[in-house]
Formats: C-alpha cells, sequence, structure tokens
C-alpha cells in the first residue's frame, strides 16, 4: 500500500514528546457489506477514524467498477464470499463472531433470506451492532420491496420536485440532479447512529440499526419543502409571491429566464463581474451583512439611504416596507439595488472580490467548478481533499476525511484500499478445508492494524 499525505491542519494542543495518539476507532472491526454508494460510505469514514473494516465483496467483485468504489474503499481490506453458499456463510458468521459492526444497504430481508439477518447476527454475537440502510423502511409493505435506486428515492419522495423556486417558476420541475443526496445524508446518520450505539454497549449490548435513505433525505430536504401555514407574507421572498400569485390566479409557471432576475433578492445571488467569472454573494438575512456587502462594493452612501429597523416590529409600525436587518429586500428598492451592484461588481475581476468580501467578513464566494475546488491550495492544505498516489488510477483527488481528532496525524493519511475489480474465490472445495483467519499487525508509525483475511 502507499499513502498520500493531505497537507497540514491545524493542532489545538502540540504531543511533542508524549505518546502517540491512540485513534478513535482503532479497537473496533467493521464488515462492510455495502454496494454502490450508502453502506461502502459509512465503511469509509470508520476506517477514516482507524477502524479495520474489512469490504465482502461477491464473487467477481464490488458491483459498482469505478473510481468511485476505489475511493470509498480507502483504508479498506477485503473478502471474497459467496453468500449464496453454505460455505461462504459459514465464513461470514465466523468473522461475525469477532467483529463489532456491520453495514450493509440491500432491500429490506434480503440479509435475512442469505442467513445474515438482525437475528442471526445476533445469535452469532450478541454484541454486534448492525446497521441497514434500506431505500425505503422495512415498516413499510408497499415500499419495502420496491429497487430503491438513488433516483427512484428522489422521485419518490419530492427531491426532483422541490430543487429551487427558479426551476418552478420557469416550469422545468422536477428537474433531475444527479446528486446522491439520499445516500449521503443516509450514510452520514447511519454513521452517527452506529458509533451511539457502539458507546452505548457496555450498557445495552448489541443493536440493529435501521436508517431508510428516504427518511433521510427528507431530514437533508426539509428547509426546501418546509410549509408553514399562514407565514407572514413579509417573509416570504419575492419568487415565493410569484409562485402562490401564479397558483391562485390558475396561471402556468413560464417565466422566461430573462425576467427571472428580477425577483431575485440583491443580497442572495450571482452576479458577473470583470473577468467574466460568477461571485455568489450570501449576505441576506443577517443582521449587518448586507450593510458589510454594500461597504464592500463601495456603495457606502447606498447603504445609509436604505431603510434598517428591528423587522420584528408589528409591521403597523415599520417605518419602511422592508429593513436591511432581514430578508427580503422590498420590491420597491430591489430592482434599483441590484442594477447598482451588478455595475460595481463588473468593476473588479472575481477573486479580487472574494479578497474584498473574505476582509470585509462578507459572505460571498467565486463561483468555482468541482476541478478548481479539487485543486484549491485552501482545500488540499486543510485535508478537505486529500491527494492519493494509486498505481492503479495515478493520483487521485478524494474527498477528505469528515471528521477528526486534533492532534491525530493518522488522519491525514489515505491507505489505499483494494480495487474495484476482485479475483473470484476459490473453489467450495478447498474452501471447505480451510477457515477464515486474520492476521492482525500493528502498524509502529500510526498504530492501526493491518488485516489480511484468507479462505
Amino acid at each position: 500500500m502507499t499513502e498520500g499525505h493531505a497537507g497540514s491542519r491545524p493542532s489545538s494542543s502540540g504531543r511533542s514528546g508524549e505518546m502517540p495518539l491512540i485513534r478513535p476507532l482503532s479497537h473496533i472491526r467493521v464488515l462492510d457489506f455495502g454496494q454502490y454508494f450508502a453502506g461502502p460510505l459509512v465503511g469509509m469514514m470508520l476506517a477514516d477514524l482507524g477502524a479495520e473494516v474489512i469490504r465482502i465483496d461477491p464473487p467477481g467483485g464490488p458491483r459498482l467498477h469505478s473510481p468511485a468504489t476505489d475511493m470509498l474503499s480507502r483504508g479498506k481490506s477485503s473478502l471474497t464470499l459467496d453468500l449464496k453458499s453454505s460455505d461462504g456463510l459459514a465464513t461470514a458468521l465466523e468473522l461475525v463472531r469477532r467483529a463489532d459492526i456491520t453495514i450493509e444497504n440491500f432491500r429490506p430481508g434480503v440479509m435475512k433470506r442469505l442467513g445474515l439477518g438482525p437475528d442471526e447476527l445476533r445469535a452469532a454475537n450478541p454484541g454486534i451492532i448492525s446497521l441497514s440502510l434500506p431505500g425505503f423502511a422495512s415498516t413499510d409493505p408497499g415500499l419495502a420491496p420496491v429497487a430503491a435506486w438513488e433516483a427512484v428515492i428522489a422521485a419518490r419522495t419530492g427531491q426532483f420536485s422541490d430543487m429551487g423556486l427558479n426551476r418552478r417558476l420557469m416550469g422545468i420541475n422536477p428537474s433531475f440532479t444527479p446528486l446522491p443526496l439520499a445516500s449521503a445524508y443516509g450514510a452520514t446518520f447511519g454513521a452517527m447512529a452506529t458509533l451511539f450505539a457502539l458507546g452505548a454497549r457496555d450498557r445495552n449490548g448489541g443493536d440493529h440499526i435501521e436508517v431508510p435513505l428516504a427518511s433521510a433525505l427528507l431530514e437533508g430536504l426539509v428547509y426546501n419543502c418546509e410549509q408553514i401555514e399562514d407565514y407572514p407574507k413579509r417573509y416570504s421572498s419575492a419568487r415565493e409571491i410569484e409562485l402562490d400569485r401564479r397558483e391562485t390566479e390558475g396561471l402556468p409557471c413560464d417565466l422566461p429566464f430573462s425576467e427571472l432576475e428580477r425577483y431575485l433578492d440583491p443580497f442572495y445571488r450571482t452576479y458577473e463581474c470583470a473577468d467574466g467569472r460568477g461571485f455568489f454573494v450570501g449576505a441576506a438575512g443577517v443582521s449587518g451583512h448586507p450593510q458589510r456587502a454594500l461597504r464592500a462594493l463601495g456603495l457606502e452612501e447606498l447603504a445609509r439611504s436604505l431603510p434598517d429597523f428591528d423587522a420584528y416590529l408589528d409591521q403597523k409600525d415599520w417605518p419602511a416596507e422592508w429593513s436591511m436587518r432581514n430578508s427580503p429586500v422590498g420590491e420597491r428598492d430591489r430592482e434599483r439595488l441590484a442594477g447598482v451592484m451588478k455595475a460595481a461588481f463588473l468593476g473588479r475581476p472575481a477573486r479580487e472580490w472574494e479578497e474584498l468580501f473574505g476582509a470585509a467578513k462578507v459572505p460571498g464566494t467565486l463561483q468555482r467548478s468541482t476541478r478548481e475546488w479539487l485543486s484549491d491550495p485552501h482545500a488540499l492544505a486543510s485535508g478537505l481533499v486529500l491527494r492519493v498516489s494509486d498505481p492503479r488510477r495515478g493520483e487521485m483527488r478524494q474527498m477528505g476525511n469528515v471528521a477528526w481528532l486534533a492532534d491525530d496525524s493518522a488522519a491525514e493519511k489515505s491507505a489505499l484500499g483494494p480495487p474495484s475489480t476482485m479475483r473470484r474465490q476459490g473453489s467450495r472445495r478447498s474452501s471447505r478445508r480451510r477457515r477464515a483467519r486474520c492476521a492482525a499487525a500493528r502498524n509502529p508509525r500510526d498504530g492501526s492494524r493491518g488485516c489480511g483475511w484468507s479462505i
């Protein structure tokens, strides 16, 4: 294996001359039965925290042969098992007896049919914590058997229909997105729940956790799709008011893109700069941010002329129709303010505005591409993006650890995992004669364990 260094991170307390920090999960062994994204992402998070994670592959290797699988396999070892065979099942149960956590993201009932359901796992190891990440809840007889691919979950739960007010006004709704939000949210909640159960295991024993991806997705999207009865109109954005008007009057949502701009909040939108790059301003809704934004743009006089009062007074006591202390900007000033800000942004390139806004503590940034972010000096130096030297694919830029402890130097390294194309399991006859065993060797450099599984 080779390792890629993630760069330096801030340290809260030096440890020179002290014993090396024991990694948070270095005493934990995980069996990762997951495929595609949600399950393997949980395994990667636990491996990043020092857990020994064994990826259990079907004959022929992971279902997804992709660089994404290689990234999600970092820090893991692998073992190929035919779980539909008696020998493969026996080997899996033997591994369960010496494991702490299992992960899977199959449809409800699949693991039970294989002989590895929650009851079978607990019978083999009463202390096991099993995590299941199905698309829909096992308690839903109608949806539990659905082949819940990412896009199916998104379409079913409204993600494609609630991607943004702009799309709804323009009539391009529902709108597809390739972002695997259900799996991302589900993996995060699943990892947290697993660690909670692990912390309580001495008191409660083993446990089974289910995090339906559809449920996790709704948790993540609740701000976008919330509906509050009798919500005061003074807190509604111009786009929300226009959507309500069209719905009330039975008008179609067919707003041309060229007309969309007049409904955008001047303090929450993208502006074109002198170099043609976009600069996103996110200064709406927080007292003081709009004023700072205008001062950073050299528009101090305009900032002094705009209404600025406590907007949580009774509306009858308002001295104007809106206040800079909360959003949205009032209709009377919205177009004028946006026009002045557009002209100001055209006076400098986007990177200069980024420096000025940063110095003024105003939320705003140059609009970057993913490729730019993966090469961003801040992202690389802070460990948010890792450089991994992969002999199979060359240098890879990967997402950094989701979490780490201060002074955990091993978190800055990323051990290569097994490839996404694996050898097939040996013959059934020979596998009968041999039992699974783990050769655990402690790495003297970082205290982590390496595990080689053979059949």
